[in-house]
């Protein structure tokens, strides 16, 4: 299951249709950075991930939040019970021409051997148009359902193998609701659950320091299915402990050997008090090692290293998982070479396997540098004086980069995008050396 692209327009600041696609470009490096939809195809490739990088309020963000509203919606729209409430949805508001217009989503998504194109237009009071197509190999697009406002149009054959439940869920679906929405509700419905699924398990994280977060990512390490992945990320990291145990409480574990759920209905209240420790070791004199001590994290580490351990524990999920993963200023508190460490981990074919992606966004222009991504997972977000972002690959067809181009030095020079307009008038970016 992999993104193979993500479309949105008419939303927050971009306001012309924008495009993220994980297609590559036909390049030479890093050949193991790349996924291969094998029972779909096996000559298409998706990007494992992309980095997002731009100027601070150009819409990085924004276009993450883009994704967030797309996938929120999907899960939200529908409740039965529920009265029909508007849609809460943030256009482009710096045009008259933007403001009364509709905003449109639009997804594509390799899930085993079919690739489905999911999308929506909508404002505030209605959903003006939606859509279901699916191809399979050497089978060219066919709708699933196509929508115009309340006027719906459903594949005859994809309608009998779902036996009634798409009529039904026509007759729940209001002007505020989404088709998919109500289809995710009834369960079961052929096609639709396993793209809910995938969806579902996507992961978005804006705030990695919330207590939220911290509390997913200890019940993901207390996991033994993810401990190894996580421990990948940790072994060559240099955070200065050994590895990370969990300690329960003494009692509980002490040469213990209970089944795991066993122990979950035992000591459910002290798994609650779960708590994690670093293993450090313990010199003599002599600088021979001796002895180990265990730190508690929460207390004793880094906030750089606390954050570092959160998101590797998601990583290793996502991995896992074959899942999608959005990170919002991923290089906040890392050290250069410690992002460097965690890409070339998640990105190596040793580790993501299964399908995983990633985009984040970043202002860490060390992963410009030779062979930390490949050219065509760089995107640049730009806002034009008008208000007006837009998103674009670094390398592409129309524009390509050589490979001997020294790109962070390109980029801070504003010749690539992504840099202040204003600041690059001023010339403030000359006061750098770039010799």
């Amino acid at each position: 299951m992999m993104l193979k692209r993500f479309k949105l327009t008419n939303y927050l600041s971009f306001k012309e249709e924008q495009t993220l696609d994980f297609t590559p470009e036909s390049l030479k490096e890093h050949s193991d950075y790349l996924h291969i939809p094998y029972l779909y195809s096996v000559d298409a490739r998706v990007l494992k991930a992309i980095a997002i990088l731009g100027h601070n309020s150009h819409g990085k963000s924004n276009f993450i939040k883009g994704y967030q509203f797309f996938l929120e919606l999907i899960f939200s729209s529908f409740a039965i019970g529920r009265n029909e409430q508007p849609i809460q949805i943030d256009n482009f508001r710096l045009s008259t021409t933007t403001a009364e217009s509709p905003s449109t989503f639009e997804a594509e998504i390799y899930i085993r051997d079919t690739k489905y194109r999911y999308g929506f237009q909508l404002s505030q009071n209605k959903v003006s148009e939606e859509w279901l197509y699916y191809s399979e190999p050497k089978i060219k697009e066919n709708y699933l359902f196509v929508r115009a406002f309340q006027d719906i149009k459903v594949s005859k054959l994809w309608s009998k193998e779902c036996k009634g439940k798409i009529e039904q869920s026509i007759f729940f679906t209001k002007a505020t609701n989404l088709l998919l929405s109500v289809l995710i509700s009834q369960g079961s419905v052929p096609r639709i659950s396993e793209i809910a699924k995938w969806f579902r398990g996507n992961i978005i994280i804006s705030d990695i320091t919330a207590e939220f977060h911290i509390e997913k990512a200890v019940t993901i390490l207390s996991h033994p299915n993810f401990r190894s992945t996580i421990n990948s990320f940790l072994q060559d990291a240099d955070l200065g402990f050994v590895s990370i145990v969990e300690k329960i409480d003494s009692h509980i574990k002490k040469n213990m050997s209970l089944d795991r759920d066993f122990l979950d209905v035992l000591f459910s209240l002290e798994i609650g008090r779960f708590e994690l420790y670093a293993k450090h070791d313990i010199y003599d004199g002599n600088y021979n090692r001796v002895n180990t001590v265990l730190f508690e994290i929460l207390k004793s580490e880094s906030s750089g290293t606390i954050k570092y351990l959160v998101l590797v524990c998601y990583l290793s999920y996502a991995i896992k998982q074959g899942q999608l993963i959005l990170v919002d200023e991923i290089d906040s508190k890392f050290h250069a070479l410690l992002l460097k460490h965690l890409l070339k981990t998640y990105l190596s074919n040793k580790m993501n396997v299964s399908g995983s992606q990633m985009i984040f966004t970043t202002h860490n222009t060390f992963i410009l540098g030779k062979n930390v991504l490949r050219r065509d997972q760089i995107s640049i977000v730009e806002k034009n004086q008008y208000g007006e972002s837009s998103i674009k690959r670094m390398h592409g067809a129309k524009k390509p980069l050589r490979v001997d181009t020294q790109v962070e030095r390109e980029y801070l020079k504003g010749d690539l995008g992504g840099v202040s307009e204003k600041l690059k008038k001023n010339g403030d970016q000359n006061e750098l050396d770039f010799k």
